[in-house]
């Protein structure tokens, strides 16, 4: 399946308004994660990316290793991103364009919106303060940094 019509498929069935697949890129809200549909550069398959919120500050380096820990033998197909330029972390994988069908890009959606709210869930019990401090920003945020020790997420 091309990837416009997938994504206009996705659109319709799930009742999406005004959701298009302009320039290769259609970017949705569900339940409160940014979820993005990008075709692949090479045009085969369709990346979905999920939004879990920005990198915590000073944490890098230690969420970097919490993260790596986490995904150890359990990523699932599923990839932890870190966005160079706005700090954003998301969670991201693929599909075959030629595989790829209404009901499995669906499946897909769901998985990565439930893993991003898993990792902001987690994220937010770990710094011990709330959601919007822990995932945009907020200096308190790093008064509490992420430790190795606390099992932050298995997947």
């Amino acid at each position: 399946m091309e990837f416009i019509e997938l994504v206009s498929s996705f659109a319709e069935r799930h009742a999406i308004e005004g959701l298009a697949a302009e320039d290769g890129v259609a970017m949705i809200d569900i339940d409160g994660t940014e979820v993005t549909l990008r075709e692949s550069a090479e045009g085969r398959a369709v990346v979905i990316a999920a939004l879990i919120g920005d990198m915590p500050p000073d944490a890098k380096g230690l969420f970097a290793s919490v993260a790596l820990q986490a995904n150890f033998f359990a990523a699932g197909g599923t990839a932890l991103s870190l966005d160079a330029e706005t700090d954003e972390l998301a969670v991201s994988t693929s599909l075959p364009l030629a595989l790829a069908d209404v009901d499995s890009l669906s499946a897909a959606v769901e998985t990565l919106v439930d893993t991003a709210e898993e990792w902001r869930r987690n994220a937010v019990a770990f710094l011990d303060v709330d959601e919007e401090s822990a995932l945009l920003g907020d200096e308190d945020a790093a008064a509490n940094p992420l430790s190795v020790d606390s099992g932050f997420l298995r997947v």
